[in-house]
């Protein structure tokens, strides 16, 4: 797999259609596989896809995001989006009220009391979960 072309969506559906459209204009069927940064791109470049014929009479193309919204798991059960990945909002909000409690009481965070790993002392990693359609039930 090649990178053809790369551009933001400046994180808005309508960008993304925008942008993928521009896309399709120029590089046609040499795109095999969309990738966007969050999932209202994905949607706007999945709206494109369509309009160029894509998500009928078998045409197909793999779209995948970042967020893991209420419309992009829509999107999934519909078939258009092939997988999205969840930003832990939840979790981060956790990791950073440990982070802060700790520094608080002027105590140095470590994984353990933050319950999330730490690296170089100041990055805290929340990981994200891959989210496809056998198991989008989950994230609604």
């Amino acid at each position: 797999m090649q990178k053809l072309a790369e551009d933001t969506g400046m994180w808005d559906r309508v960008k993304g259609q925008e942008k993928m459209a521009a896309f399709i204009a120029s590089q046609g069927d040499k795109i095999e596989a969309v990738f966007a940064n969050n999932d209202d791109m994905a949607l706007g470049a999945i709206e494109a896809l369509k309009a160029a014929g894509y998500f009928k009479d078998g045409k197909f193309m793999p779209v995948v995001g970042v967020d893991a919204t209420a419309p992009a798991l829509q999107a999934l059960e519909e078939g258009t989006l092939l997988g999205t990945v969840l930003n832990d909002a939840v979790n981060q909000g956790r990791a950073t009220f440990m982070l802060s409690y700790d520094l608080a009481r002027g105590i140095t965070p470590t994984d353990a009391s933050i319950g999330y790993k730490i690296t170089d002392g100041k990055y805290v990693w929340v990981p994200y979960q891959k989210v496809t359609k056998e198991n989008y039930k989950q994230f609604k």
